[in-house]
């Protein structure tokens, strides 16, 4: 039987879960991914290359991204640059990376 002190508390799982349920798209991981290697802010096109998507759709998962605070974006005379400002995303980045290919597939009902 599971004693309640192990769980996570709910009041944890209701803030990390904005986290999770934003960032939970193959893009905007990769994108996320390609930030955190860079270590330094990058522009809308460096990041469309590394992700291989239009540019329109790269720009609609940076909005995405930046609407919940994930990312930040400044100015720098002719282009805006984008990095990670939430650093739980990182945490996220390495369990997905440490778990790559140990996921179980259900059986059959």
């Amino acid at each position: 039987m599971v004693i309640d002190d192990e769980l996570i508390d709910m009041d944890t799982l209701e803030r990390v879960a904005p986290v999770i349920r934003n960032a939970a798209h193959p893009l905007r991981l990769r994108i996320l991914d390609y930030l955190h290697h860079e270590k330094e802010p990058r522009t809308v096109t460096e990041i469309t290359e590394a992700a291989g998507a239009s540019q329109a759709i790269v720009s609609q998962q940076l909005r995405i991204l930046k609407d919940q605070g994930l990312i930040s974006s400044k100015r720098d005379s002719h282009n805006v640059l984008y990095c990670i400002v939430d650093p739980s995303v990182l945490l996220l980045l390495e369990c997905i990376r440490r778990h790559d290919g140990m996921c179980v597939k259900p059986h059959n009902m």
